[in-house]
């Protein structure tokens, strides 16, 4: 029976003993406790800022993770609009969830606190941290869930959702963006539109008889033709697009194709 204890303290030894072996007081950490949850190795320890911290790992992360707890939590401890009360790190084979349990969090005048019951949640991968929690407006659940760049940008999405939560939700449907793109797309018809008039205005006041009076439109059909001559060889001047023009018997006039070359491409041999 002695030899079976001590087998089963050894077996707890030997899972806890990465983690412990590490230097956690030269990292600036003080040591509570450690030990095993079920399939969960824990430790326990406290920050230089009095945060507890607690870590959650299994026997099969790699070398060296402990490096990233430290650095992660030395980001997220120095924050300047959110301070912890806690943290909790579960570290996997391939990832690294944080999850922040803030004391405060005011960011322009606004106590976020209220709005974030369930704390925060970061997950370190090879490529980044990103952020998945959500925050409770008017009784209104909303996600938060994107790429983390900086504490500035996080906070200025977190207020978004808070100042408007409905508004906040309906531009991330896949409705309303179709809708904002319809209408981007038809601003951008109605400019073109525009644009296509105040080319053809220029076109007609440039377009005048032999003594500089009667102005007419220049033919659409020449603007369309030279546009896409132009298009196929950007190099071509005025004499081979003449001849083109010439070859495939289109009505023009040499004012006509100098205005166009002008207009459209700012030339003016």
């Amino acid at each position: 029976m002695k030899i079976k204890k001590f087998y089963i303290l050894l077996f707890l030894f030997v899972l806890t003993s990465s983690a412990s072996a590490y230097n956690w007081n030269s990292a600036g950490f003080q040591e509570i406790s450690s030990g095993v949850e079920g399939d969960e190795n824990y430790l326990i320890l406290k920050d230089g800022n009095s945060v507890t911290i607690k870590i959650r790992y299994y026997d099969d992360v790699p070398r060296g993770w402990e490096d990233n707890v430290v650095e992660l939590n030395r980001k997220f401890t120095r924050w300047e609009y959110m301070k912890p009360s806690a943290i909790d790190y579960l570290v996997t084979n391939n990832s690294c969830e944080v999850l922040i349990n803030p004391s405060s969090f005011t960011y322009n005048n606004n106590n976020f606190l209220q709005y974030i019951p369930g704390g925060m949640t970061f997950i370190l991968y090879d490529y980044g941290i990103t952020y998945n929690f959500r925050i409770t407006k008017d009784n209104l659940f909303v996600r938060l869930n994107d790429k983390f760049i900086d504490e500035e940008s996080l906070c200025k999405r977190i207020k978004e959702a808070v100042d408007d939560p409905i508004l906040y939700l309906k531009k991330r449907e896949p409705e309303y963006l179709l809708q904002k793109l319809n209408e981007v797309e038809n601003d951008i018809a109605i400019l073109k539109m525009y644009h296509d008039r105040l080319i053809n205005s220029v076109l007609y006041l440039h377009n005048t008889g032999f003594f500089g009076f009667g102005n007419t439109p220049v033919k659409s059909s020449v603007i369309k033709k030279v546009v896409e001559l132009k298009a196929k060889d950007s190099t071509l001047k005025f004499d081979k697009i003449k001849e083109q023009l010439e070859k495939e018997k289109i009505d023009f006039s040499n004012k006509e194709l100098k205005l166009i070359l002008y207009i459209f491409y700012n030339e003016f041999d």
